[in-house]
């Protein structure tokens, strides 16, 4: 079996469990208004997924706390600790690249002035951020 075979096989595993949904088609037919390009677009990047993947498990947090995330989720194993520097500038990407984008995409409401995030995405984003997780695993 090819990965591409094995990978659209998880995704309708996937879905059975998420709501009983019997097919890909299924889900992209939703009405929610979740295009593939916004899916896209918001996977596009390992950032933006590891945002998504925190906030899929905590709901809320504030920028300076995702940054943070990030920058831990990225040593990858060294014990190497991410010196200040780099966090304040992971947490500049985010405030104004990653989280504005994930806002407009409707998959987090993003609290500018308090740099508040909260996880909102519709229930076809939430299915690839889902397969996303898992395949990052």
């Amino acid at each position: 079996m090819s990965g591409d075979e094995r990978g659209a096989g998880e995704f309708e595993l996937l879905v059975r469990e998420q709501e009983s949904v019997t097919s890909v088609d299924d889900v992209l037919r939703r009405s929610d208004g979740c295009s593939v390009e916004t899916i896209m677009d918001v996977l596009g990047h390992r950032r933006r997924r590891y945002v998504l993947y925190h906030l899929r498990e905590h709901d809320t947090a504030v920028a300076e706390s995702l940054a943070d995330h990030i920058a831990e989720r990225e040593r990858d194993g060294s014990t190497v600790t991410p010196d200040p520097a780099r966090r304040e500038r992971l947490r500049t990407e985010l405030l104004h690249t990653h989280l504005p984008k994930l806002d407009d995409a409707g998959a987090i409401t993003f609290e500018r002035t308090g740099e508040f995030v909260e996880y909102d995405a519709s229930e076809t984003l939430e299915l690839f951020v889902e397969l996303a997780a898992r395949a990052e695993e």
